[in-house]
């Protein structure tokens, strides 16, 4: 008998965890979305929240780094900016549009880590990106 109340409870114990989990994923999902038309509004300040609400409901949110990244650019914040890229790369490593390569090259660059942002450019632009190729191209690099 005592078996079984404890099975019981861990069972509803893992329900409610599990729960809680879809919430949170479903909320930072709404956050994100929040964030994106804020970003669209050029209230980046306010997207720039909804972001990070976002990130703190769910840390491996990729999408949410990147365009975190985005809006702290629009709004100045070039190093902050450059972090939340390399959040999104080491979130998610190859990303299928590399947008987070190359938008960190081009933070990196405006910070003057030229060499870092060759480096950057030269993923994005292997991962496929066509404006890290044509950057390439243009500069005179292979890629």
């Amino acid at each position: 008998m005592k078996n079984s109340f404890r099975f019981l409870f861990i069972a509803i114990l893992g329900l409610m965890l599990a729960n809680n989990a879809a919430f949170a994923d479903t909320n930072a999902k709404s956050l994100y979305s929040s964030g994106e038309a804020k970003f669209k509004a050029k209230d980046y300040s306010g997207a720039i929240t909804d972001f990070t609400k976002a990130l703190d409901l769910n840390p491996k949110y990729a999408e949410a780094f990147l365009n975190r990244g985005f809006a702290k650019r629009s709004a100045g914040d070039i190093e902050g900016a450059k972090v939340d890229f390399k959040s999104s790369i080491e979130v998610d490593p190859t990303p299928k549009d590399a947008a987070a390569y190359y938008h960190r090259a081009q933070a990196k660059s405006a910070l003057g880590d030229n060499q870092g942002a060759l480096s950057d450019y030269k993923r994005a632009a292997a991962h496929g990106d066509t404006k890290a190729q044509a950057w390439l191209k243009d500069n005179g690099h292979k890629q």
